[in-house]
């Protein structure tokens, strides 16, 4: 099992990430933020026209398609997705909530106590964790229930392990595991702790930490953003897809600061007043060098 401690001490979290640290401010309310920031997953409800894994004839006559395209929007369980042709198509969400991704990176900035993240470590023999851990995923609650298999972990709060062996009686969890749970903190030394289901988890992380969003819906996506799209659709109307997955990645970083917006400077009457001036001495020569022609 990772070396379990008490809960740790509240700390800002912060993190040295490329010479900076992060700014000191907590977000307590964690369940606020989820229910702002990720919406609930819908689910598909089979539609006529759109393709899948159906029994009958219709099955027989779906088509595999995979292509990729620009988000054009959401609404409902239907996505519309302009391909690279051009072509406006209606891409229906997967059955199982998992299949549907919108995947981006962010900043230890970002980070807020009470996010649900996950991440992986090897265990040696005596439980303890071989390496520091160098990749955290943020993700968006989901329940369970929608997820097949051993997706299940994946959501689940606790300390998962990788193998099916049956471990004996008070030996300690080792080899490859999945920590699933709410954020404690991320300290500027390295230290990172996570409340693992009933299990306060704490290790360390690489100064090389890459932070990702694993959101299972499309309520962060932006139109524009790029789309991948598998699944099947009914010929000969390719433009109505049954999707099997649906994933949207963005080029935009969470926490990252926007540049500061330029100053306007406000003039004093005198400088006004200068300007006008000297664009008047300008004009003159060219007005009084037109006259004397004009006399000529």
């Amino acid at each position: 099992m990772l070396p379990v401690f008490p809960s740790p001490v509240p700390l800002p979290l912060a993190h040295a990430h490329r010479g900076e640290s992060i700014g000191r401010h907590w977000v307590a309310a964690a369940c606020v933020w989820l229910s702002l920031v990720f919406a609930g997953t819908v689910h598909a409800v089979p539609q006529a026209g759109f393709g899948g894994s159906g029994n009958g004839a219709t099955a027989a006559a779906n088509e595999v398609t995979e292509f990729e395209g620009k988000l054009k929007g959401v609404r409902g369980n239907i996505v519309t997705v302009t391909r690279d042709d051009g072509v406006d198509c209606l891409v229906m969400f997967p059955k199982e909530a998992d299949l549907i991704e919108f995947s981006a990176t962010a900043l230890p900035a970002y980070l807020r106590r009470g996010m649900l993240v996950r991440f992986s470590s090897v265990l040696g023999p005596t439980g303890m964790p071989l390496a520091p851990v160098d990749r955290i995923e943020i993700f968006a609650p989901v329940n369970p229930a929608t997820v097949s298999g051993s997706g299940k972990d994946n959501y689940t709060p606790g300390v998962h392990s990788a193998s099916k062996e049956r471990r004996a009686r008070n030996a300690p969890m080792t080899g490859k595991v999945t920590v699933v749970g709410s954020l404690l903190m991320l300290s500027p030394d390295g230290r990172l702790g996570v409340q693992a289901g009933k299990t306060p988890v704490q290790t360390m992380v690489s100064p090389q930490l890459k932070l990702e969003i694993r959101a299972n819906n499309l309520s962060m996506a932006q139109e524009g953003e790029t789309v991948k799209v598998s699944g099947f659709y009914q010929p000969p109307d390719d433009t109505k897809v049954q999707a099997e997955r649906i994933t949207v990645t963005t080029d935009r970083v969470f926490g990252e600061t926007p540049p500061p917006a330029a100053r306007r400077t406000r003039r004093t009457r005198k400088e006004k007043e200068a300007e006008t001036k000297t664009e008047a001495t300008a004009e003159t020569p060219e007005v009084e060098a037109a006259d004397v022609m004009e006399a000529e």
